[in-house]
Parts: structure tokens; C-alpha cells; sequence
């Protein structure tokens, strides 16, 4: 079974500035993918979002997916290296998931903004930006989503 570890950096956008609020591992088993989740993950592979990145930004590599078949849940990731400030790239990517449709989850609370949705073919997809424990500091841009249309970030 092949895993991978990722260090989630949960981010709270309020007002015009951004603050970090908490640091969360994750988990997630790659393995198990079935012909539908294929289908998925080619469909989420095509969002433009995952294009979208800060001029300081480096793709590393191409696009990266998963299945957990404990949730039933398909993950696309592109993998950037940054140049600049946390907050000012947790700020591009608030603006560009607003201008591509994509709204804040209705489950954050408070105003709070760490996860964003937009329904694509019928579905919920989810977006976030992870962080990973890298030497370079890396961070993944990831959608997500479901077969039977229910995921989370």
C-alpha cells in the first residue's frame, strides 16, 4: 500500500490579509482506484485551477492523483515551489478560486476560509492548497471529489 504524508497548512483568509491557524497531518491511502475513479480523476486533471499559480511559483513535475477507498474520494495535486511569502500566495489563490466560480465551503464557520467548492459536472469539487514538509517548502495545489459527489477538503 503506498502512502503519503502531507502537512496541511490551514489557512484563514479574513478581510484583505491572510493569518495561519493550524498545522494538521494527512493521510492518505493512494491505492485502490477503480475504473469510475479514473474517469474522475481525469476530469478533475483538466480544471484550470490547477494551472493557476504566482509568477514566483515553479511547477515540480506534472500532476499527481490518488484514490482513498476508505471515503471514496479521488485527489488531482499540482505541486509548486515557491518564491514568495505564505500569505501572499494563500492571497493569489483566494483571488483566483473567486474569479474561476469557486466559493468558500459552506462548512467553514466564522468567516473562516481554508476550503473552497464549485460543483463541476454535477459534482462537488473541493479545492485547497496544502503545504508539504519539504526542504524547499513546497506546496500542492489539490481538488477533490467523489463518485457519488460528496467530498471534503
Amino acid at each position: 500500500m503506498k502512502r503519503s504524508t502531507i502537512a496541511v497548512l490551514v489557512a484563514a483568509c479574513m478581510g484583505v490579509g491572510a493569518a495561519l491557524v493550524a498545522f494538521v497531518a494527512f493521510s492518505a491511502s493512494t491505492d485502490g482506484c477503480t475504473a469510475e475513479d479514473d474517469r474522475l480523476i481525469a476530469s478533475l486533471g483538466k480544471l484550470d485551477i490547477l494551472d493557476a499559480h504566482p509568477a514566483h511559483a515553479k511547477p515540480q513535475g506534472g500532476r499527481g492523483s490518488g484514490c482513498d477507498s476508505v471515503y471514496r474520494t479521488v485527489t488531482v495535486s499540482q505541486a509548486y515551489r515557491p518564491s514568495g511569502q505564505v500569505a501572499e500566495m494563500l492571497s493569489f489563490y483566494q483571488d483566483a478560486a473567486t474569479v474561476d466560480g469557486w466559493k468558500p465551503s459552506p462548512k467553514d464557520e466564522g468567516g473562516v476560509v481554508n476550503c473552497f467548492v464549485k460543483s463541476v459536472d454535477g459534482r462537488d469539487v473541493h479545492l485547497s492548497v496544502l503545504f508539504l514538509e519539504t526542504e524547499d517548502d513546497d506546496y500542492e495545489v489539490n481538488v477533490s471529489s467523489s463518485v457519488s459527489g460528496r467530498s471534503r477538503c
